[in-house]
């Protein structure tokens, strides 16, 4: 993944020229990079909003900078999203619960968050008509097989909706793959047995999995947002790992402990059906809008 050029650079900068920043799940892995390289621009302020009292304050004192504000919230709280938007230029929507077998286990919460706190954001740039609308999305939606995968393409589809029918807004969605370096996936798992001299737990040998690191995540956001416009899905061109190679690269003690509910032995980005309306690009497809 090519990181965005001078040109693209000087275009952010004037994109986020005084801008207010508002970040959904902020404290999370993906949001917290993001803030940190905003930070980097003449932005006015970021606000990260999260549920996770601990992760926004380590997360404010470890960068220490004025223009951070740390609003703890859930985005099912409409007033409190309500406040959050007031008077937000951009929104960058990352929060969700994403973890398979805690998503699998509860149905209804999962929907609330996933869903429901997507509808409250709309709902709230509706009234408060901030400039761009950003929704991070993931490779499980494409012929989705979990619960979570199912409610992620429900929030691809409310964005999607959104682009054309509310005019004072930009919208868009970006599909990302897995990225290494996030909390909670099998690399931290991974981690933890090796320090537990532990063998390395494996679904299944076949298994193949997109991957990004985060820089190339972010980088990848940025560039991003200087095309969005009416709905469209930006898909990266990711690289696909077997997730073997992948632990063999750490340790060659593995043990295979069976797929988990919904899992596939390969996600794929983009669907056929989706190429079919997508404009695609050296290391992207853009999927059209079709509300």
């Amino acid at each position: 993944m090519k990181k965005h050029n001078k040109n693209n650079t000087l275009k952010l900068k004037k994109l986020f020229k005084n801008k207010i920043i508002l970040i959904t799940g902020g404290a999370g892995s993906i949001g917290s990079s993001l803030t940190k390289t905003l930070l980097d621009y003449p932005i006015k302020s970021i606000r990260v909003f999260d549920i996770n009292e601990h992760a926004l304050f380590k997360l404010s004192h470890s960068l220490d900078d004025s223009r951070i504000e740390p609003l703890f919230g859930d985005i099912l709280n409409k007033d409190r999203i309500e406040l959050a938007v007031l008077g937000s230029d951009i929104i960058i929507h990352t929060a969700a619960l994403k973890n398979i077998e805690i998503t699998e286990y509860n149905p209804i919460e999962t929907i609330d968050v996933n869903v429901n706190g997507t509808i409250n954001l709309i709902k709230s740039i509706i009234k408060n008509k901030p400039k761009i609308f950003i929704n991070i999305s993931t490779d499980k939606v494409a012929e989705s097989s979990t619960l979570y995968g199912a409610t992620k393409q429900l929030g691809e589809r409310l964005t999607n909706w959104a682009g054309p029918h509310i005019h004072s807004t930009k919208f868009a969605t970006i599909r990302l793959g897995n990225i290494i370096e996030t909390r909670g996936n099998v690399f931290e798992v991974w981690n933890e047995q090796i320090e537990n001299k532990q063998p390395l737990t494996i679904t299944d040998p076949k298994m193949k999995r997109y991957f990004f690191h985060m820089d190339e995540a972010v980088s990848f956001i940025l560039q991003c947002m200087l095309q969005v416009n009416k709905g469209e899905i930006f898909v990266p061109k990711m690289e696909l790992y077997t997730i073997t190679d992948l632990a063999s690269k750490i340790s060659k003690n593995h043990k295979i402990i069976g797929p988990r509910q919904g899992e596939k032995l390969q996600e794929i980005l983009i669907t056929e059906e989706e190429k079919k309306i997508s404009k695609e690009k050296e290391n992207m497809w853009i999927i059209q809008n079709y509300s």
